[in-house]
């Protein structure tokens, strides 16, 4: 039997908390990451955890896109990637005295990776590791690395070239033993943003879901830290490509749902949500969350949750917990053209508000809440004007209303005021 507690106007189900004023639901949800933050977990913010995959599962990533030439490192798993200073014609003499700095992920795009960085800015062709020839369309690479494993193992790395779906992935030890020619197929991961390489297993891995099942991923990356951008391994939340977010801090006196959505830009850099909704206080030993932090995000069907995060345990499980909300529903923005002209005043509406077809039709009306809560439905005859007075949940804002009849389907956005 579920217990259900009531929180003032809130009502506990199950685990989730349910605001009853008619606007905004609650939902309260978790992760876990497992000991030591073992695990990626991929989560859809429509339906939940969708997949988890092992962090310190490989070292070196590649982009499936079929335009896509970016190649990622683990770094927050102990992987290096240092630049150096010889082209390929110097590999079999390449060794640590070679090194130049060290190459990162960036972090508002997926699609530039740590062997992406050399890049120059002006060239759409030069991918970093190497340059993509319009005539053959080959990506062949022109640069080497050296890339340290977890545990102190250097090896050499080349990536020799991209060519139809797959890459070629030179790497041997220092001393040149070893030397191995890795063939990592995009097709082997369909569907997903990258295929992985493990250079101890020597394994190509399919380790996403597929790209258009997830929103965010709850993950190990490597953050610049603030005053100096010092590089640091962080555990935070990293979104997926089209996916877009914003962050809004909100005095504590503030009540989260009077935000509007128009009045916050939504940003697509990948790290928007970060890994700064928690802080570790060395005085009492424990995780501090910035409960009075919002985000908005966009998910990948275009509809926008409201998130904050209130519980976190650290390594001991990885457990995050977090609230979200449903603040608009995209499919209640879009609809077939009903075919005629179809009026509403006023606009913005205080007791009610007329509608006025073209010809008498029966119709039926729903108005509805950007969450997609009906508020009011109604089945009417034959008339050409009809009068739709204010529900009583229905507080100022924005709502949707939708005619539907013979001739179609037709939606608009009502005004309370």
């Amino acid at each position: 039997m579920k217990r259900i507690v009531r929180i003032g106007r809130a009502l506990l189900l199950g685990g989730l908390l349910t605001e009853l004023n008619g606007q905004i639901t609650l939902i309260r949800d978790s992760i876990q990451m497992g000991a030591g933050y073992a695990k990626q977990v991929y989560y859809s913010l429509q339906n939940g955890i969708v997949d988890t995959a092992p962090a310190a599962g490989w070292h070196l990533a590649f982009e499936i896109p079929i335009r896509g030439a970016a190649i990622r490192a683990n770094t927050a798993r102990e992987v290096i990637i240092y630049r150096t200073n010889r082209d390929t014609s110097g590999w079999n003499v390449l060794s640590l005295s070679d090194t130049l700095e060290r190459l990162y992920d960036d972090l508002c795009r997926w699609e530039k990776g740590a062997l992406n960085q050399t890049a120059a800015p002006n060239n759409p062709f030069d991918v970093g590791w190497g340059t993509y020839n319009l005539t053959t369309h080959i990506t062949t690479g022109d640069s080497l690395y050296i890339i340290r494993l977890p545990g102190g193992m250097y090896k050499k790395l080349w990536i020799q070239r991209l060519e139809g779906t797959s890459y070629y992935v030179r790497v041997a030890n220092l001393d040149g033993s070893e030397d191995t020619v890795y063939q990592v197929q995009k097709t082997q991961a369909s569907g997903r943003n990258f295929v992985y390489l493990n250079l101890v297993t020597k394994q190509v891995l399919n380790l996403e879901p597929l790209s258009t099942s997830w929103d965010i991923v709850f993950t190990p990356y490597t953050a610049f830290i603030p005053p100096a951008g010092t590089p640091y391994p962080v555990i935070g939340v990293l979104q997926n490509i089209g996916v877009k977010a914003t962050r809004i801090p909100l005095p504590r006196t503030a009540n989260p749902d009077t935000l509007t959505i128009g009045a916050y830009p939504l940003d697509s850099c990948i790290s928007r949500v970060g890994y700064d909704w928690k802080r570790f206080d060395m005085t009492t030993n424990s995780w501090v969350l910035a409960d009075t932090v919002y985000y908005l995000v966009q998910d990948k069907s275009r509809n926008i949750w409201r998130l904050r995060f209130v519980g976190f345990t650290g390594s001991s499980t990885g457990k995050a917990i977090f609230e979200k909300a449903l603040l608009q529903n995209a499919s209640l923005l879009h609809a077939p053209t009903f075919g005629k002209e179809i009026k509403i005043f006023p606009q913005p509406a205080q007791t009610g508000f007329f509608i006025l077809l073209p010809h008498p039709e029966e119709v039926e009306i729903c108005l509805y809440t950007l969450q997609g809560q009906l508020l009011y439905y109604s089945k009417e005859s034959a008339q050409e004007t009809f009068f739709v007075a204010r529900p009583t949940m229905a507080s100022e804002g924005l709502y949707i209303l939708q005619i539907s009849s013979k001739a179609g389907l037709w939606r608009s956005k009502v005004i309370f005021e």
